[in-house]
């Protein structure tokens, strides 16, 4: 918000009406007009670390640490969505199937191909978390294939096919999963054919 745009905002702060409460989101505090900061009371919301939402989960949900690293994975530093995804049952299903699908898809033919995109529509309006799961299996298998580390992967439960799909893709394939990912994700937002979408997708996974 530029000064200008904070002045005329000024009069409100200094005499809101008695219903209102104003709250103002920003990165950068420090950019707001001192006559403003010297009427505001200041929240500091920043994202728990992953050590710390890990260390929840596994002390008080009580859940394994293979599955505490995918929820931190997916929950961005918000322990709320970590916990959610820790108890929820759709999740850990749209996890599991995807996986297993990622694990076999090199082998498939293409009815097995078909069957899988058949699949997948049960998890439209989970789609979401759908091809976040496959973008970070390949964060995965990119991070294995360039260190041979197994310690920073987010799926190291499934070591075994993260090391056989990092020995079967170049990084140049890597990489055009990785766009065929962001083009699903593009066109499933413009309402293109959900079936064409994934056909597509799991084309390209099972060339590359």
């Amino acid at each position: 918000m530029n000064p200008q745009a904070q002045n005329a905002l000024l009069k409100t702060f200094e005499e809101p009406p008695e219903y209102a409460v104003i709250i103002l989101l920003t990165t950068s505090a420090e950019s707001l007009l001192p006559t403003i900061r010297s009427r505001a009371v200041f929240l500091s919301m920043k994202p728990v670390s992953d050590a710390l939402i890990k260390k929840f989960l596994m002390e008080e949900v009580k859940i394994p640490d293979y599955k505490a690293d995918v929820c931190v994975a997916f929950a961005r530093g918000n322990i709320g969505k970590a916990k959610l995804l820790a108890g929820n049952e759709d999740f850990e299903n749209i996890r599991r199937d995807v996986i297993n699908l990622l694990k076999f898809i090199k082998d498939m033919e293409i009815s097995e191909l078909t069957a899988a995109v058949k699949k997948a529509t049960e998890y439209k309006l989970e789609i979401s978390d759908y091809l976040d799961i496959i973008l970070v299996w390949y964060r995965d298998v990119l991070l294995f294939k360039a260190t041979m580390d197994a310690n920073g992967l987010i799926f190291k439960d499934e070591i075994k096919y993260i090391r056989k799909a990092a020995d079967e893709s170049s990084y140049e394939g890597i990489q055009n999963i990785i766009d065929a990912i962001d083009k699903a994700q593009k066109r499933i937002s413009a309402n293109v054919n959900f079936e064409l979408t994934m056909e597509l997708l799991f084309l390209c996974i099972k060339e590359n």
